[in-house]
């Protein structure tokens, strides 16, 4: 989800869901490349898909473990960094992106400014964000273009904080679930140098006056929103 924008940017039809809902309600993939990801290579579902698949053409994969199921299987681009570990979700979808960025590349995109990012990573304070968060019972993330780091967040914050951790995008978070808002529902917004930093802007003008504590990852360059933690990053989009 995190990457969908980026190669429908190229102009190709990418679309990304589930492997299990790929099993229970298809999407037709004839004339379709298709790749398919996943860190240990052996997953059920990845195991029955390839059992179920009628063809395999223009089936690769992206994974950690050059010789699992799915290495062997498939063409793969296997991720240097050794195996999965457990909670190295972060580290795991770090290197994911990264194989995604070999791709990109060589779909004609710059990669100078991701491997500058990776090189030299930019450390912001944190303090503030934690004190905010420190009395919450539930967390929402959300964003625009950038949605699927936004929901990555939300599946990393249930598995380590244990608290009910979701993820809608701006729209969905917009039409309807805005009344749950308050003191006990944390926020936290994803803002990026592109066109849709305005419409986050409003959504966390919104949510400051619901009294809901809120956290903006800000990388678009615009200012701060007032009533909200700002963790600034330099400007960038993608």
């Amino acid at each position: 989800r995190a990457i969908e924008p980026l190669y429908r940017a190229h102009g190709i039809d990418a679309i990304a869901l589930p492997l299990s809902e790929q099993l229970g309600q298809p999407l037709p993939l004839a004339g379709k490349s298709v790749i398919v990801t996943s860190q240990s290579g052996e997953s059920a579902e990845v195991l029955r898909w390839f059992s179920e698949a009628v063809s395999q053409a223009d089936t690769f994969g992206l994974t950690l473990e050059a010789g699992s199921f799915l290495g062997r299987t498939v063409p793969c681009l296997v991720g240097a960094g050794g195996t999965e570990l457990a909670f190295a979700a972060t580290r795991s979808l770090t290197v994911t992106f990264a194989l995604h960025l070999a791709i990109l590349a060589a779909l004609g995109e710059d990669p100078a400014a991701a491997l500058a990012a990776l090189k030299a990573p930019e450390t912001v304070e944190i303090d503030a964000a934690l004190a905010a968060l420190s009395k919450v019972a539930t967390i929402v993330t959300s964003g625009r273009k950038l949605q699927g780091v936004a929901e990555a967040l939300a599946l990393g914050f249930t598995e380590l904080s244990r608290l009910p951790c979701f993820s809608l995008e701006g729209g969905q978070l917009r039409h309807g679930p805005m009344e749950m808002l308050g003191p006990k529902i944390g926020v936290v917004l994803f803002r990026g140098n592109d066109p849709t930093a305005d419409l986050v802007t409003a959504m966390a003008l919104s949510v400051v006056e619901t009294g809901a504590p809120l956290i903006v990852f800000e990388a678009s360059g615009k200012p701060p929103v007032a009533g909200a933690v700002t963790l600034v990053f330099k400007p960038a989009s993608g």
